[in-house]
């Protein structure tokens, strides 16, 4: 009978995780042949650790693979799309378009925060995944795809899912270096340098929030909350530049 249970369970548990990766598969436009990759790919550092899983199964290392693939990819593009723009354009566009927060908003429209594994202690409360994992998911999704499938639909996956769903002429009109805008701003009227102090950080290792203030002249002006310092600086910028008037 216990071993009865156990096929029974065994073909459930079979049943769930293939019904998965056929909805992943749907998801992402693509056809998976080695599923333990796009397990890799899902998989939060959070995870422990064991035997069955090793020290580098997380997403760290397709992330790692995943960025670069994503940077190729998106300067050939933007190098064939603008061929009279100078270098200082090519990499503001390329910093736009593989930003942090535009991986984030491509893994949320494609809906990849249910597919993410997590420790259980660390599961995000509401199913809600911030912005940093999803960015980071992504990432490791490109690189789970190109060695899966090879370049060709990497390259497809990234112009179908980011490169053919923005706006470029937005994008080129966009400026959302606010640290550059605000110090350009403090130099103008001969005041002292904007000077960025952490004040806080808390979270778990994997997960941590930087809390930075930007002080002028000694005055506090803004205030930035995010996963990563270079994040929260511009928040903090943005936030002095809409207390001045400047931001939008």
């Amino acid at each position: 009978m216990i071993a009865r249970f156990s096929q029974t369970l065994r073909r459930i548990l079979q049943r769930r995780k293939h019904s998965r990766w056929m909805k992943l598969e749907a998801v992402l436009g693509v056809r998976i042949y080695n599923f333990s990759l796009f397990e890799k790919a899902l998989r939060h550092p959070s995870v422990e650790r064991n035997q069955t899983y090793g020290p580098l199964q997380s997403y760290e290392r397709l992330e790692f693979l995943g960025d670069a693939i994503l940077g190729a990819v998106v300067a050939e593009y933007l190098y064939n799309r603008f061929p009279g723009e100078m270098e200082g354009f090519l990499t503001d566009m390329r910093s736009k378009l593989v930003s942090g927060d535009a991986c984030a908003k491509t893994a949320r429209d494609l809906g990849l925060g249910e597919f993410v594994e997590f420790n259980p202690y660390v599961e995000p409360q509401d199913g809600y995944v911030n912005d940093s994992v999803l960015a980071d998911c992504l990432e490791s999704i490109i690189g789970a795809i190109h060695l899966d499938s090879g370049i060709t639909s990497s390259r497809n996956f990234i112009h179908q899912y980011i490169l053919e769903r923005v706006d470029l002429q937005e994008l080129v009109a966009k400026d959302d270096n606010y640290k550059s805008r605000l110090q350009e701003f403090v130099q103008s009227r001969g005041w002292s340098q904007p000077e960025y102090l952490v004040t806080d950080t808390s979270g778990p290792p994997h997960d941590r929030i930087f809390t930075i203030h930007v002080y002028v002249n000694g005055d506090c002006l803004g205030k930035g909350q995010a996963t990563s310092k270079k994040k929260a600086e511009q928040q903090a910028a943005h936030q002095a530049l809409k207390f001045l008037s400047l931001g939008h």
